[in-house]
């Protein structure tokens, strides 16, 4: 019995603990989800709140060698702010199909964490505005159909088994693209986000 149990804590061990470092052209494959809590930026006090939602889709990578790899995706990734004015509440509900072009650097002694940056592209699925009068498409409001930003993330792999790794992440972005065209003030969107994901090679 105690071979069996030391026989099992050292396979625990083992696919807890190998080092699942990626080498020139592998390929993987990471499905996540995550939590969005975005805002517009602006010039201007604009007295919003975070809106929190969610975020979902895959990631491709492609490794260049055990530290470098380059990135790329499919995002549902929601965004948009919450307004208070006159004692009422009003929610810009923006969601995008989002496109990440991001290089990532791969660092720590076994490659655990990773440090990923680039442009992000966002083409606009739906608009909409909750008020309390009800929810109303304002896809028309909006100066254009399409985003790009900044986004930059730094997460943590754990090893699972030689193929298969889960991870955390914090990912943040900011839009470059004037949401509104206002001849007073710019409106942009931002998003952090905290995700959790599943990484494999197919």
């Amino acid at each position: 019995m105690k071979k069996l149990l030391f026989s099992t804590a050292m396979a625990v061990f083992f696919l807890t603990h190998v080092n699942a470092q990626s080498d020139s052209g592998d390929f993987t494959l990471a499905p996540q989800v995550g939590l969005n809590l975005s805002n517009y930026t602006s010039s201007e006090n604009l007295n919003n709140r975070i809106r929190t939602a969610f975020n979902f889709g895959v990631v491709g990578e492609y490794y260049l060698n055990d530290r470098w790899s380059l990135r790329s995706g499919l995002f549902y990734d929601s965004k948009g702010t919450k307004i208070k004015e006159s004692g009422e509440e009003y929610i810009d509900k923006l969601n995008y199909l989002a496109v990440p072009i991001h290089a990532n650097w791969h660092f720590g002694s076994k490659r655990n964490w990773f440090l990923n940056f680039g442009p992000t592209l966002g083409f606009l699925l739906s608009a909409k505005a909750d008020t309390p009068e009800g929810e109303f498409d304002v896809k028309d409001e909006l100066e254009s159909s399409f985003d790009i930003g900044l986004g930059l993330g730094i997460g943590y792999k754990f090893n699972v088994s030689e193929n298969t790794e889960l991870f955390i992440q914090y990912q943040g972005y900011n839009g470059f693209i004037d949401l509104f065209g206002l001849d007073e003030f710019s409106v942009f969107n931002a998003t952090s986000a905290f995700n959790v994901g599943v990484i494999f090679q197919p």
